[in-house]
């Protein structure tokens, strides 16, 4: 059997590499700029890729990596608008490794091939919610053309250059397809690189394979033109939806409702482990590694297909000890108000919410004492258990607000959100709470990767 080689670019977590790993492709390296996401994948290798060397994640700006890598300098393309540094850019910038490191030069230098390049560059300069908080259109296009963080495809394909591999794959958020022609310049940028590529481009919802959640992305696939003549992006793509077709839909209630019951966190700043009540106690807020054994606080009853599938990675069910980063953030009184009298799968604005809208604390007020929400009709929002959950995003490190448990009064927990996300119980996120939740929010959905390596698997096997 051959041996079929990926590398991981601007990888968070580790949602692909998951994916890639159900499929039994080896990493040769993985890279981000978010040193936390990269401890979260560290600590899974031995699960997901025990064939590679810690040492290979690597933690570092890709702009810098490349240096190592040689080859031609990048030229940055804006679409004739000037690029603006922002102070977060800076900071993340600063808080990276030198690069320079002879063990990282000479690992890089020793890279010369891969059957696919994977990944998705930074996509909150093309994110539609942040674009929604800007005036204009004018504003906002201007915004996202001039934000830094959407041009390091560049330096993304600069890899694909040197590297040479068979398929590429990039990933990003569904608003791209209509953000000022960038959907055109990576496609156009993709198709000339290196021994050139045909590209397609198609968004993919997660929902659509066995995640239990509504989230559009847009994937570009590109087959190098000498590689496999009769093999097409488009054919691709179109053996990714049929095998999909038959998919059993997954909702809410059949990814989570086995998780053990627990209340929200009583005190603010609350998340040492040292103040965690045990799973025995009916006033348990919950743990990031549970006291009791998984076995014992799991409902096997509930969710046993989901649960089966997402804990399997190459063939094998991995054996999990305890549950973890199973703990709820705090809420005050006004929001566990509002989220008890939030109708599951309603927006603040539907009559059946008239209680709960009563405590918001934004809107303007009618003379009959009613709240009137204009916008944000979705800020508090609780789920529906007999539905796909909304999308998991990183702003859920902020708050939870419009992620309301569907029986529980209390936000979810970043297990939940793993769960939505499809990733297994044993993987573990390091990090605070908030960042655990950044770090699931960023992630691609494990099982919409592993449908995508599958295929890319059966073609490398066939040529």
């Amino acid at each position: 059997m051959k041996n079929l080689t990926y590398i991981d670019l601007f990888s968070g977590a580790g949602g692909l590499s998951v994916g890639f790993g159900r499929e039994g492709f080896q990493l040769l390296m993985a890279n981000d700029i978010d040193n936390q996401a990269l401890d979260t994948l560290r600590y899974n290798l031995p699960h997901i890729h025990p064939e590679t060397d810690t040492s290979h994640i690597i933690h570092g700006d890709i702009t810098e990596l490349y240096k190592h890598l040689g080859g031609k300098k990048v030229k940055e393309k804006f679409l004739g608008h000037k690029t603006v540094i922002t102070d977060k850019s800076l900071q993340i910038k600063k808080r990276a490794p030198n690069s320079s490191h002879p063990e990282v030069e000479s690992f890089l230098n020793s890279l010369s091939s891969c059957d696919v390049v994977a990944g998705g560059p930074p996509c909150q300069g093309f994110s539609m919610i942040g674009r929604s908080k800007r005036g204009s259109l004018e504003d906002r296009t201007q915004g996202f053309i001039d934000d830094p963080r959407n041009t390091l495809f560049s330096y993304y394909l600069k890899f694909v250059e040197k590297l040479n591999p068979k398929i590429v794959l990039i990933e990003n958020v569904k608003g791209l397809k209509s953000a000022s022609g960038y959907q055109d310049l990576i496609k156009i940028s993709l198709e000339k690189t290196g021994n050139k590529y045909n590209v397609e481009s198609v968004i993919f919802n997660a929902k659509d394979f066995g995640v239990p959640q509504n989230r559009e992305r847009i994937f570009f696939i590109g087959i190098r033109s000498d590689f496999a003549k009769a093999i097409t992006p488009q054919k691709v793509i179109n053996n990714i939806k049929r095998s999909i077709k038959n998919n059993k839909k997954i909702f809410l209630k059949d990814a989570i409702s086995d998780l053990p019951i627990i209340r929200a966190n009583p005190k603010p700043n609350n998340y040492d482990e040292s103040k965690e009540i045990s799973f025995l106690s009916e006033i348990c807020f919950g743990m990031n590694v549970s006291d009791l054994l998984y076995d014992k606080l799991i409902d096997k009853s509930e969710c046993k297909e989901y649960r089966n599938l997402i804990n399997t990675i190459d063939n094998k069910q991995i054996s999990i000890k305890h549950l973890s980063n199973h703990k709820a953030r705090y809420n005050n009184k006004r929001d566990l108000f509002i989220y008890k009298n939030l109708k599951a799968g309603k927006y603040l604005t539907d009559p059946s919410n008239k209680k709960a809208l009563s405590k918001v604390t934004y809107g303007k007020k009618r003379s009959d004492g009613t709240i009137e929400i204009t916008s944000f009709s979705d800020k508090y929002f609780k789920l529906d258990a007999d539905n796909f959950s909304k999308t998991i995003i990183a702003h859920l490190e902020t708050d939870g607000n419009s992620y309301v448990h569907p029986t529980q009064t209390r936000s979810i927990s970043p297990r939940e959100a793993a769960r939505i996300q499809s990733f297994p119980d044993w993987y573990f996120f390091t990090g605070s709470l908030r960042n655990q939740f950044k770090q699931i929010g960023n992630a691609v959905p494990p099982l919409l990767a592993a449908a995508i390596a599958k295929e890319f698997k059966s073609i490398l096997m066939k040529v």
